[in-house]
């Protein structure tokens, strides 16, 4: 069965319309603002208290009874503290939808003598929860529209309320309309006399979402026109048979609906007592999943790209340990070059000579550079060989780390990836990977614990990045954070950048005690980031010293920020 999407349409409305008349006379005990965009009135009648929500929300807009507490802010938004002034310990007068639009209207008898209108209106991204007095003036609203976003209908206070334009006003009310009336209505739109399909139905009659419309026409094709006086006599009775429509795939939920939907098997509907209780199991379901994938997606790309830097990193130091491997070459070419390269004429690209080491002693070829003299020659093939001697050790080494690395960001990934709709679960993995310090740069603030997770850096503002080459680089972000990275972070052989002679902040190479195996990509890689928060930022070309954090030191008494260094080097970082 292909995925659904079963909206909180007028059909949904009307059975929870119809649910709330045993709240008329009910006093409003309290009211909060759970989420942005949603509303609780917490009711008494009869001895029970209950709780009606009403949500503004774009993707989740909706109306129906809640069974869980909501939270309580503790400093109320504006739209909260206007219902809680005018509202709270009145009496609900009545509970309408307006027409069969997707518009419900609470009447409040308040305490001052006064009667207020709480308008829901649940259409998506235009939807709305508005407080009006009886005479129609706008109070408050959970979301204000200025002229300047509709003029044709602003929402602020003062203003008289409008109904929205919902291009419903030619549209025949599908409670209302004999079904003489409605056949005509489809046979004037389409031409002919067949039965009508979704698309028809949305055109004649008001408020049909296009899934109600396909569920009317296939009771209408399975019984002819009769089951749309059969479909209107379940609605004006509300003998509602609610259900929860699963995934059998995912076994996630698709939606809810008052009716048994015909379009979908009956094993993938699971009956519910009430359709507010179908409802608040869904959305409490697709919410999670919702924030579980706000986390999950620029979490699992923050890893992927990691492991793309841990990869290209394995690489480079694969290549790098294969070339150390030709120490020993490049030694003999060094001897060869002295013992038969005195004779040489000078300006040769090859010098052929027999390898001694040998038993046969075959005739190697060695490139020279044409430029140097036999003496030079050998004394850059040394160099070679001492280079490649003295790296091996640490490129094997580097090169074990960086692969056990990548396999536990990959084994990571593969939990992001695989983990339950949980944030709580995803927010731990989230951190852990913050731990580890495998994330590009520090994560949005939506994916820690802002109270629970242990904070690195005390609070101070100090980046993350990783370079391609597997190192981590710090980046201060303000004077503090400056001092604190070079007084209490970096280590004395880490590398410290700093742009010449001008404001900008301080950045770490964390070097792992081995600064000259540190390539040079992820110098010229931090010397950029130091170069672009400067005040040398728009220049073409940008001086940038580095020298280990052994040579920099905090003058006593000085301002934040402010460091003296030597034994510096000076790299050229182009901006453009």
């Amino acid at each position: 069965m292909p995925p659904v999407k079963i909206p909180f349409d007028s059909l949904s409305l009307w059975a929870v319309v119809g649910e709330c008349q045993s709240l008329l006379g009910a006093r409003i005990r309290h009211i909060s603002q759970p989420r942005p965009l949603e509303i609780t009135l917490t009711l008494f009648a009869n001895g029970v208290e209950t709780r009606l929500l009403l949500s503004a929300d774009a993707q989740f807009a909706r109306m129906h009874h809640v069974t869980r507490k909501p939270a309580n802010p503790p400093s109320p938004p504006n739209f909260c503290s206007a219902l809680r002034k005018y509202l709270e310990g009145g009496f609900i007068r009545a509970i309408q939808q307006v027409g069969f639009d997707r518009i419900a209207r609470l009447c409040i008898d308040a305490l001052d003598g006064q009667s207020y209108h709480l308008i829901a209106e649940l259409m998506g991204k235009h939807s709305n929860l508005i407080l009006t007095q009886d005479d129609q003036r706008v109070l408050s609203a959970i979301k204000w529209v200025s002229p300047s976003k509709s003029r044709a209908r602003p929402i602020h206070s003062g203003v008289y309320y409008a109904p929205p334009p919902t291009h419903q006003e030619n549209r025949l009310n599908p409670l209302l309309t004999m079904v003489e009336q409605a056949r005509e209505a489809v046979r004037l739109h389409t031409g002919n006399h067949q039965p009508p399909d979704a698309v028809a139905l949305q055109a004649v009659l008001e408020g049909m979402s296009g899934f109600t419309a396909a569920e009317l026409s296939q009771w209408i094709q399975e019984s002819g026109w009769q089951a749309f006086t059969e479909w209107q006599n379940t609605l004006s009775r509300g003998h509602w048979q609610p259900v929860l429509v699963i995934d059998p795939e995912t076994q996630r939920t698709l939606g809810a609906y008052p009716l048994r939907v015909r379009q979908i098997p009956e094993s993938s509907q699971t009956r519910c007592e009430s359709v507010s209780l179908a409802w608040e199991r869904h959305t409490q379901e697709a919410m999670t999943r919702a924030e579980s994938e706000s986390l999950r997606d620029p979490l699992a790309g923050q890893l992927q790209r990691a492991l793309k830097a841990r990869e290209s990193a394995l690489r480079q130091v694969r290549e790098a340990a294969d070339q150390s491997a030709y120490a020993a070459k490049w030694q003999l070419y060094a001897e060869l070059i002295l013992a038969f390269g005195q004779h040489q004429p000078e300006g040769q690209k090859m010098l052929e000579a027999q390898d001694y080491t040998q038993p046969d002693a075959p005739v190697v070829q060695i490139p020279l550079d044409p430029e140097k003299s036999a003496v030079e020659n050998a004394e850059r093939y040394f160099n070679k060989a001492r280079r490649a001697k003295e790296n091996r050790e640490g490129l094997l080494a580097r090169k074990a780390r960086l692969e056990a690395e990548r396999d536990e960001i990959q084994a990571l990934l593969t939990r992001v990836q695989s983990a339950p709709d949980q944030p709580q679960v995803l927010q731990s993995l989230a951190d852990e990977a913050l731990r580890m310090g495998w994330l590009r740069e520090m994560p949005d603030p939506a994916l820690t614990h802002s109270t629970k997770q242990k904070d690195p850096f005390d609070g101070h503002r100090i980046r993350q990045f990783v370079s391609e080459e597997g190192y981590q680089v710090l980046i201060g972000e303000n004077a503090l954070a400056n001092d604190f990275l070079l007084t209490r972070i970096a280590r004395p052989n880490d590398y410290w950048l700093h742009v010449r002679s001008t404001t900008g902040a301080h950045v770490i190479i964390r070097t792992e005690n081995r600064p000259e195996a540190v390539p040079r990509k992820t110098l010229e890689f931090a010397g950029r980031l130091a170069a672009l928060n400067s005040t040398d930022k728009h220049a073409s070309v940008v001086d940038v010293d580095y020298t280990l954090r052994k040579y920099v030191r905090k003058p006593r008494k000085a301002a934040p920020g402010l460091a003296l260094y030597s034994h510096e080097k000076t790299i050229q970082i182009r901006l453009k």
